[in-house]
This record gives C-alpha cells, sequence and structure tokens, in this order.
C-alpha cells in the first residue's frame, strides 16, 4: 500500500503555530517559521539536538495523531488502530546528511506478527518527497551505523512528490529511504498497527533515560529503619 491522501490544513497550522511558539520560549526570540530554525542549527550544531527534542516534546502531537489515527480507521483502513510508535518531526538539511535513512522497511522494527502503517507529512508549505522502491529486488541486507539495517541491491526507487495538506500513506513492507533533497525538509510520522490476537504485546517501549538512572542511583540514598 502507497497512497496519497488529505490532511487538514487547519490541523498542520495548529502543529507548526505551536512548534514556532514552543522554540521561541528555548531560544529567547521570536520565531515564526522553520527557515530560522535551519539558520541557528547551522551557525551552532549543538543546537540541532535541542531543537530535535522540543519538537518531538510538543503535546499537539498526540492531537493530529488522534486525528489521522480516527480518518484512517473510518475512510481508509477500516481497522481499529494503536500506536505503532509516537509521533516524531524529523529535520532533515544539508548539515544532516549523516542521518538520510537508506533503503529500509519500517517492518524491521515491529513484530512479524503485525500490521503496521506509516503517515508522512510534510510540514513545510513547499512539502516533501520520499524515494518508494518500484519492486522490491533487495539482495542482502547489511548493518548500518546509524540506523541499524539497510538493504542493498538492484532495486529501483521513484521520488513520490508530498504536497503540503498531504500525507504519504504506506504500510510496514514497503522498500523506501531519504531522497537526496537540497532544500531542508521537515516531516511528521505518524505509525499506527492494527489490534493483533495472536500474543498482543506492545510495540512501544519507554526506558529510563540512563543519565538520570544514574544521577538518582548516586544522590538517592535510602535509610533502613
Amino acid at each position: 500500500m502507497v497512497k496519497n491522501i488529505k490532511i487538514s490544513n487547519k490541523l498542520l497550522k495548529i502543529v507548526n503555530l505551536e512548534a514556532f511558539q514552543a522554540l521561541t520560549n528555548l531560544f529567547g526570540k521570536n520565531i515564526n517559521n522553520y527557515k530560522e530554525i535551519f539558520n541557528i542549527v547551522r551557525n551552532n550544531v549543538n543546537y540541532r539536538s535541542q531543537v530535535f527534542d522540543l519538537m518531538n516534546m510538543l503535546p499537539v502531537l498526540n492531537y493530529i495523531n488522534y486525528e489521522v489515527k480516527k480518518k484512517l480507521e473510518k475512510k481508509i483502513i477500516n481497522k481499529t488502530l494503536l500506536n505503532w510508535t509516537y509521533p516524531q518531526i524529523r529535520f532533515d538539511d544539508i548539515s544532516s546528511k549523516k542521518y538520510s535513512a537508506p533503503a529500509h522497511k519500517d517492518r524491521w522494527v515491529i513484530d512479524r506478527d503485525k500490521k503496521g502503517y506509516i503517515v508522512w507529512i510534510p510540514l513545510l508549505k513547499e512539502g516533501a518527497s520520499l524515494l518508494i522502491a518500484k519492486s522490491d529486488r533487495t539482495k542482502k541486507i547489511i548493518k548500518n551505523n546509524y540506523w541499524g539495517l539497510e538493504a542493498v541491491g538492484p532495486s529501483k526507487f521513484t521520488k513520490k512528490k508530498i504536497k503540503f495538506g498531504e500525507a504519504l500513506l504506506f504500510d510496514a513492507d514497503t522498500l523506501h529511504k531519504s531522497s537526496n533533497a537540497k532544500k531542508p525538509r521537515i516531516t511528521l510520522q505518524l505509525r499506527y498497527e492494527e489490534i493483533s490476537k495472536k500474543n498482543f504485546k506492545k510495540s512501544v517501549i519507554q526506558k529510563i533515560n540512563p543519565d538520570v538512572l544514574k544521577y538518582w542511583k548516586k544522590n538517592l540514598i535510602y535509610k533502613s529503619k
């Protein structure tokens, strides 16, 4: 399954406004477009992780996540859906080429018996694009230093363009990779899975931050009575 679907411009506007407000508070200067953020990150790469973390902690992501889920359940997939992963915003720019996704399937990060779906949404007015394999002719799968795994083979890819106000919907078995766009790209990715009756278990896991855990192990004092 690979198809373009409509996303409410109102939802996207709400997400962007919340992002600009949070970024304004973080940097102490008025920010009302993403171009300013790319300029800040290019001038100081140390800000990249802060911007990424802040954007992905926005409560508004849960709102759009829920609204898109309802749309899929009612009009497209016709199945009850659960969160496969948390909503995530990605920043892709010339300065972040090493984070560019190689050829891969999201199937590799979900249980083999589950049916998963990805909704890939551009947040910039000029939209974005993603490379989708015309046919999966993977010859082998190798380790990738950042992404873990990547597919290698003679598979040919076609560029799927997604306009602002649209999303690309595809399933977990779709072979795809980042397009080598020269322009900055900001996208929101939502992932859902169908309820599986077979050996049901959650896909999203949450672990204690190792730095926080280290601090409390060092500073907490348990006194025995």
